[in-house]
């Protein structure tokens, strides 16, 4: 009897959201100094420092620590053979123009991918595409 007690307990406990939940090993907001100007989605952003956040499961933002500039975009999850040490974001640049294509959190293989818009894919097709990755830096 003493054990459906405190099985009820702790159900009721876990129903109100008063247990303590495990910690997330992904952080839902990281700022990352970006130094060149950039691409997400259709969107050109200056150099500076962004916030980007975790919006949903495949939903995200970036924004600049003013509030000035902001892009909501969805994700698709990817992989690679290797973590990384620390949250990278991953540029695909054709000539000048960099675009944001994918960012992993620190110590995953799992990542997010952002589709490429209409206009990435075209010059994609015009010209060679190399990639740029831009890491966390911890202070």
């Amino acid at each position: 009897m003493k054990k459906i007690g405190i099985v009820s307990l702790v159900l009721g406990f876990l129903a109100l959201g008063l247990l303590p939940r495990p910690v997330s090993a992904q952080a839902n907001v990281v700022t990352i100094d970006i130094p060149f100007a950039f691409v997400v989605k259709d969107t050109k952003l200056p150099a500076g420092t962004y916030k980007i956040t975790k919006v949903s499961e495949l939903s995200h933002r970036i924004s600049d620590l003013k509030g000035n500039q902001e892009v909501m975009f969805i994700t698709q999850p990817t992989t690679k053979p290797t973590p990384v040490a620390t949250f990278t974001l991953f540029f695909n640049v054709y000539g000048d123009q960099n675009y944001l294509s994918k960012f992993f959190h620190q110590g995953q293989t799992s990542g997010y991918l952002i589709p490429p818009t209409a206009a990435e894919k075209e010059l994609a097709q015009k010209g060679p595409v190399t990639t740029k990755t831009v890491p966390e830096e911890k202070k």
